[in-house]
């Protein structure tokens, strides 16, 4: 394997097991591949779309596995909106940029970034932020070379700040007795870990409607961290409606379970988890709260 399945750049790989590798992608960033997928991948070929929205998918989130069943569900990828690309490019100009005021010089991965087909894609996606004044562009002798404006670090501040003062993580999960255990002894703890607080609606004292409390709960909440496993209900709307504030929503679900989520979880980077494995569920919720959205104050 000396090109990417999906783009096609040039990589570099090694094998993790047996049927799995570790790619490194100039375009689309770190990812794992199975052989099985690869041999899929290699008997077909991808629109210059599904390109775009996969290679911005695994930029997105890495590292992603890809396995033969989950090339269809990243076939079917939706494209972000033209603003949410926008912003998604601005936020991947803030992780390289190392001091306020430094340009930036145009890599590959910017097409990634920004969810792109082609630079002529990227182009518009670098004029709208222009335009808007957030960012500036050198663009000597042919060149794109850009930095972060003013109202560009402000724009990144605004889109960080829904509840940053925050320190309660709300878990949307299934409550019957044999997911007790795994609250309390796995995602609890991990939360605490990470320094945020946990809620769980059914474990507090209320005179309202369960379903007022969930909701001015999740509106008080930093984040929502939602289990799919058993594939209730009211876990999809909880998400729903955190996602639809514009919170950051941390998905997770049993292994045995995971071919059963709704096909507009499978998009997002769920934790995987078994019974064998507890530590390390805890561990990859801690992690991944940190990893996105930073330490909490506790």
């Amino acid at each position: 394997m000396k090109e990417c399945p999906i783009c096609k750049e040039e990589i570099i790989y090694s094998q993790l097991g047996s049927e799995t590798f570790d790619v490194t992608c100039p375009r689309c960033g770190n990812y794992h591949i199975t052989g099985s997928a690869l041999r899929i991948l290699g008997g077909s070929s991808l629109s210059d779309r599904e390109i775009g929205n996969i290679s911005g998918w695994l930029t997105n989130n890495p590292p992603f596995e890809i396995s033969s069943y989950q090339i269809e569900f990243l076939k079917q990828l939706e494209t972000p909106s033209f603003h949410e690309r926008a912003d998604k490019l601005l936020e991947h100009l803030e992780k390289e940029t190392k001091f306020a005021g430094q340009f930036i010089n145009e890599e590959i991965s910017w097409l990634s970034a920004g969810w792109c087909i082609n630079h002529k894609e990227l182009e518009e996606l670098i004029d709208f932020l222009e335009e808007t004044e957030r960012i500036e562009n050198a663009n000597t002798l042919g060149s794109i070379s850009l930095k972060i404006r003013p109202a560009g670090w402000a724009h990144l501040e605004s889109l960080k700040k829904i509840n940053s003062d925050k320190k309660q993580g709300f878990v949307a999960m299934w409550f019957n007795d044999e997911m007790q255990p795994i609250y309390k002894d796995i995602i609890s703890k991990a939360i605490f870990e990470a320094g945020y607080t946990p809620h769980r609606v059914d474990q507090r004292e209320h005179n309202d409607k369960i379903d007022d409390e969930i909701i001015s709960q999740i509106r008080k909440s930093r984040f929502v961290l939602a289990d799919f496993t058993g594939h209730r209900g009211g876990v999809y709307f909880e998400a729903g409606f955190a996602k639809g504030l514009g919170l950051e929503v941390f998905w997770s679900c049993r292994e045995d379970e995971l071919d059963n989520l709704h096909f507009d979880i499978r998009q997002y980077n769920c934790i995987t988890w078994n019974m064998g494995e507890l530590e390390k569920f805890k561990s990859k919720i801690t992690n991944r709260i940190e990893a996105v959205i930073g330490s909490g104050p506790g």
